[in-house]
């Protein structure tokens, strides 16, 4: 039985965000991801990429009052998409009714 590693309870979502890192050609790359669950510390996505464990996201979305970067903490291939674990570092803009809810996800 898999243990809770996570600081802070996240709320279940169902929406999509805009995902922007640096490659390892150094390139700028951009990916829609689909945002499954959302906390103070951290979200959680499925992306059809994988992402290096340790990379940077920065996240910016116009429709969404979501703004700030994020690391790439864990990763999991779920039938061609990836399960992909952020947390947030820096600064997250985003209004506290987005991020709070008492619904753990």
């Amino acid at each position: 039985m898999a243990t809770e590693k996570r600081f802070a309870n996240r709320k279940g979502l169902a929406r999509s965000i805009r995902l922007k890192w640096i490659d390892a050609m150094g390139r700028n790359a951009f990916a829609q991801a689909e945002v499954k669950n959302l906390g103070r510390r951290g979200m959680g996505v499925l992306l059809r990429e994988r992402l290096q464990r340790g990379s940077t996201v920065y996240l910016a979305e116009r429709d969404w009052p979501l703004v700030g970067t994020a690391v790439v903490r864990y990763q999991e291939d779920r039938k061609g998409k990836f399960y992909t674990g952020l947390e947030f570092s820096g600064g997250l803009l985003a209004p506290l009714e987005l991020i709070e809810g008492d619904q753990p996800a």
